[in-house]
């Protein structure tokens, strides 16, 4: 399934998210809590931390919490209105 993702969607809040159906333009998902950023990052590609030790809302011993939420929402945020093939990401 191809989705496109799109920060702050019309009449959203700018720290949304939003994951939709490229071909229906259906909203599948939203995000608009920082706890969420993890888990939506992660279905796209992004990993919280290379030890594996963690889904990115429990600290680590190399990383902290506000360290993944913070890049979570920048790997969105990055990825702005680009499209995915949801298959590529198992």
């Amino acid at each position: 399934m191809k989705v496109i993702l799109e920060q702050a969607p019309e009449g959203a809040p700018n720290f949304c998210f939003g994951l939709y159906d490229a071909d229906s333009g259906e909203c599948l998902e939203f995000v608009q809590s920082d706890w969420d950023y993890v888990g939506l990052a992660s279905s796209l590609g992004w990993r919280p931390c290379e030890c594996g030790a963690t889904d990115g809302t429990v600290d680590c011993t190399h990383r902290t919490v506000s360290e993944m939420l913070t890049e979570a929402f920048d790997y969105l945020a990055e990825r702005d209105g680009q499209a995915f093939d949801l298959s590529d990401y198992g």
